[in-house]
């Protein structure tokens, strides 16, 4: 098969849905621009990137939101040092912080569905102490101008943006840590029997995925000039919901940044249009759930088939050779 159509087929639905979305939008709100509806949910694109890396490590960082409040809140509370500073300090603590987290669930040998849960609240209660119970914002009002410049088309929300999914996604697909991940998420014993390193790989995963979400968060703050304690809380659900939307297996081992990207973009795409149109938030979450057990529907069904048709080759092949 041509490499190109193969790769066009592997992301079929995905694009098909897309490409209605997009339609839709237009033809239901003329004023709707795509591109904006893209660079206003970035911080959510770059925090599904994280959320992907676990799982498919065959993993789970529900701590991931919490995470990106939490570098919010450093970024401001450090932004007397330059705000660029601060936001370089706050993606390094919440990545070692991250790093920590999967060697302890490593370690000691607890689910990660349920390490994360007690994560999540523990950092959400950190972010509220850094921030003293109460909104924060930056000192110098202008420090956030440096976050306003775009260059050609990209801002350097989208440009950070783009760097971390290229980034993941050649990590992923042509490193040998990378390739462990793929390894642990989909086989994980055989993994593991064959060297690979299970606590490497935990580091490595949990790591990458509080760093995505201290991304997220330092660079929404930066731009807005302020950080709150309860800030960000929706994005795990609606970064897992992209995450799935886009193709990313929950059993692990299967997906990439391409889908990680594609279901960012189906998502951000309808919750801007229909925000645009005046709907409330509920709506949006409405038409998300829906969309979601569409897709995950149409992808079962087409793995039925395909199996089916696997089955059925492989029955009269016996048969011709019986």
């Amino acid at each position: 098969m041509n490499p190109v159509f193969a790769w066009f087929k592997r992301y079929l639905l995905q694009f098909v849905v897309l490409i209605a979305v997009i339609v839709s939008m237009y033809s239901l709100y003329p004023n709707f621009h795509v591109e904006a509806s893209l660079e206003r949910l970035i911080p959510l694109g770059v925090i599904a990137a994280g959320l992907a890396v676990t799982m498919i490590a065959g993993e789970f960082d529900l701590s991931i939101a919490s995470m990106a409040a939490l570098a919010g809140a450093l970024t401001v509370v450090f932004s007397g040092l330059g705000l660029i500073v601060a936001v370089v300090i706050a993606i390094i603590g919440c990545t070692l912080l991250g790093m920590l987290q999967g060697w302890a669930i490593a370690k000691l040998g607890i689910n990660s569905l349920v390490f994360t849960v007690g994560t999540l609240i523990l950092i959400r209660g950190l972010t509220w102490l850094v921030c003293g119970g109460l909104a924060i914002s930056v000192d110098d009002i202008f420090a956030s101008d440096v976050f306003q410049v775009k260059f050609l088309f990209l801002s350097p929300l989208s440009a950070t943006a783009l760097v971390v999914l290229i980034g993941l996604g050649i990590f992923l697909a042509r490193t040998r840590w990378g390739r462990e991940l793929y390894a642990l998420g989909s086989s994980r014993h055989e993994a593991i029997a064959a060297g690979v390193n299970y606590k490497r790989g935990m580091i490595v995963a949990f790591g990458i995925s509080a760093g995505c979400g201290a991304v997220g968060g330092s660079l929404t703050s930066a731009l807005s000039g302020s950080a709150a304690p309860d800030a960000l809380e929706s994005m795990l659900v609606t970064g897992l919901a992209a995450v799935l939307v886009g193709g990313i297996s929950l059993s692990g081992g299967r997906g990439t940044m391409v889908n990680v990207f594609l279901g960012f973009a189906i998502i951000a795409v309808l919750a801007s249009g229909l925000a645009g149109m005046g709907s409330k938030a509920f709506v949006s979450q409405l038409f998300t759930g829906i969309f979601l057990l569409a897709i995950v529907l149409i992808d079962y069904g087409i793995k039925r088939i395909s199996e089916q048709n696997k089955r059925g080759r492989q029955r009269k092949l016996a048969e011709v050779t019986a």
